[in-house]
């Protein structure tokens, strides 16, 4: 048995491109799981990370038993360091500040569903634990690494879909500016900043015959608070869509709202030059080295796009002609902001960080984006609070905790727990 096993899983990473997160069907496919009070039945997987020192994410389409062939939730599984806030909490977190104006229900639209989560503890020093030997291993020969203790993570959400399985330039473009308008909300009132703004975090779903752009993923986000929090010891994100200042390899540069903007600009910018309408990834395409290079070799190739004063002539695909000005205005807001940081050591005081100084800000953002193919975007989130803003309040933060230690193992659409919501 475990030689076929261990075949099936040589031949599925022979055929299966790095970077081609498409459906896989698997040993996992039509196995039964029972979470709290429901049974389920795996389908496809969406997602497997295959690094050795990590989270070891798993994300596996799921059914209800009864109706297999319907996919409706999608279930993650990880093992992020016992010390981060909890995807799970912020995805609470959020949904409950988006229920608490009417004028904020639009959001929830935007946003992972939250059904179920559950939190399993490891057991220190078990043997035969996979990331308790990596830890005894780290601690012995490299100390100075801080291998994080972990815990198991099980989330259980609505089924969204990849990005590149839409067809029409205009939906993606609605995409992206929902995402951004998502984006600004969570940090002026969730008081949640991203920090992983990828390709494949930006997703969709459907309702009727209507796009809604969801901002996935929050598992690497951080509540802004006004004291630290224990969070992994390594730089968070993407590496082909971090923020050229968080990649360089020496410096430490403090995570801000903007970082994330050039996050999607990135995103943008590889989405559009690299893949074609159809969502098939071009190999030998422009910005490869984004993707293989050194994080000091990828910092430096961004920096040289955001410092070059001329304008950015993209290679985008025929499918995506569209986004070229928009691509071309953006980079325009990124010049910006380094020359006012380049003048702001005269008085670094004044300077707003957060913006540039102003040189990039959602506003400016949103008005690139909403306007496409001569037609205006849906927006919702037209005036967001000023930045900075005022820091998470840690007044709630044990009411939250309580509550969600109390929902922990449940379905959260249950009508018991929608009572102690």
């Amino acid at each position: 048995m475990t030689y076929y096993r261990l075949a099936f899983w040589r031949q599925e990473l022979k055929n299966y491109p790095p970077r081609d997160f498409l459906p896989v069907t698997n040993i996992y496919t039509g196995a039964d799981i029972t979470l709290g009070s429901r049974e389920l039945t795996l389908g496809d997987t969406q997602y497997r990370a295959r690094s050795i020192i990590g989270r070891g994410t798993i994300v596996i389409d799921a059914a209800p038993k009864a109706q297999p062939q319907t996919p409706l939730y999608a279930i993650k599984l990880s093992f992020p360091s016992a010390g981060r806030a909890s995807e799970a909490s912020l995805l609470w977190l959020a949904s409950k500040t988006a229920k608490q104006k009417r004028h904020f229900h639009w959001v929830k639209k935007h946003l992972p569903g939250l059904k179920f989560w559950m939190d399993i503890g490891l057991v220190s020093g078990q043997d035969d634990f996979p990331q308790g030997r990596i830890k005894a291993f780290l601690d012995e020969h490299c100390p100075r690494f801080g291998y994080e203790e972990r815990v198991l993570r099980v989330l259980v959400q609505d089924k969204l879909y990849p990005l590149t399985d839409l067809r029409v330039e205009a939906q993606y473009a609605q995409v992206f500016c929902d995402v951004l308008q998502a984006h600004r909300w969570l940090y002026d009132h969730a008081r949640i900043l991203h920090r992983d703004i990828s390709i494949h975090n930006i997703m969709f779903r459907k309702d009727g015959d209507e796009i809604f752009g969801v901002l996935n993923d929050l598992d690497l986000s951080s509540p802004l608070t006004n004291r630290p929090s224990a969070t992994s010891k390594h730089r968070t994100g993407t590496r082909p869509f971090m923020a050229h200042q968080l990649q360089h390899p020496t410096k430490k540069v403090t995570p801000l709202y903007r970082h994330d903007l050039e996050s999607l600009f990135y995103v943008m910018l590889c989405l559009t030059c690299r893949y074609t309408l159809d969502g098939h990834e071009i190999r030998s395409a422009p910005y490869e080295d984004w993707y293989t290079a050194p994080d000091h070799i990828v910092s430096g190739l961004k920096r040289n796009i955001v410092t070059d004063p001329d304008p950015l002539d993209p290679p985008v695909t025929s499918g995506f002609s569209g986004f070229k000005q928009i691509l071309v205005d953006i980079k325009q807001l990124l010049w910006a902001a380094h020359l006012a940081e380049g003048n702001a050591f005269a008085d670094p005081e004044r300077f707003d960080k957060e913006t540039a100084g102003g040189a990039i800000t959602y506003k400016k953002f949103l008005n690139i984006l909403k306007q496409f193919d001569g037609k205006e975007l849906t927006v919702r989130y037209s005036d967001p609070e000023p930045l900075p803003g005022t820091p998470f309040d840690e007044t709630t933060e044990e009411e939250n905790r309580k509550m969600m230690k109390a929902t922990m193992g449940q379905w959260l659409d249950d009508d018991s727990t929608q009572g102690q919501s």
